[in-house]
């Protein structure tokens, strides 16, 4: 894409690949080179829709029911938004997803996976994420986003890791741990790999 700062507006396309659109709630990222993934926004299945402070009114989510896919609008945008955008959904408590290399304005292909580790309607808002690989902690490539106050008086928070095609392939299992640290519990979920189709 050519991008003229100011003038253009742009939709991203990211196609569920099974169900209904309207049954998930959907995560957008931005990432820039040699950067962690950033939040954008949380479109919730009721429309109500969570926007970062680092992102402003211009990214619109829409929801395309005759294509089955959530879109991103960015309008008026800028020349620094040269990046990669991706979506991930997410159904039920605790719901791994994976999302391919995303859709890149300008940037070349990309060759890494994310992994989303969502907790949500947990209280109080203590609460610990960590990945493993095989069973050893990954450190690199992590973000963990903040614990956000819901309205019901529970919390929910996110992690995302980062990691080559290569690794993901070739590791198993990758699996994020989740903590509560006053309750004492633990939960955990594997991730899926490509070679089982499970990536969207």
């Amino acid at each position: 894409f050519l991008l003229w700062k100011g003038k253009l507006s742009i939709q991203i396309s990211c196609p569920l690949q099974s169900g209904n659109i309207q049954d998930y709630n959907v995560f957008w990222f931005q990432q820039k080179p040699s950067k962690s993934p950033a939040f954008i926004l949380k479109h919730a299945n009721n429309g109500k829709i969570d926007q970062s402070s680092s992102f402003g009114a211009r990214f619109v989510p829409i929801r395309d029911a005759d294509t089955n896919a959530y879109v991103l609008q960015i309008q008026k945008v800028q020349t620094d938004e040269s990046a990669t955008y991706f979506c991930l959904a997410e159904g039920d408590y605790f719901q791994t997803a994976v999302s391919g290399s995303g859709t890149r304005l300008i940037k070349p292909e990309s060759s890494d996976v994310h992994a989303l580790c969502l907790v949500e309607d947990f209280y109080p808002g203590l609460i610990e994420i960590k990945w493993s690989a095989a069973g050893k902690d990954i450190t690199e490539g992590v973000t963990s986003g903040q614990v956000t106050l819901n309205g019901d008086g529970t919390y929910t928070t996110s992690s995302i890791l980062t990691v080559s095609r290569d690794f993901f392939n070739s590791v198993n299992p990758i699996q994020c741990s989740v903590s509560h640290e006053s309750s004492g519990s633990k939960t955990e979920r594997k991730l899926p790999t490509e070679r089982e189709g499970e990536v969207v």
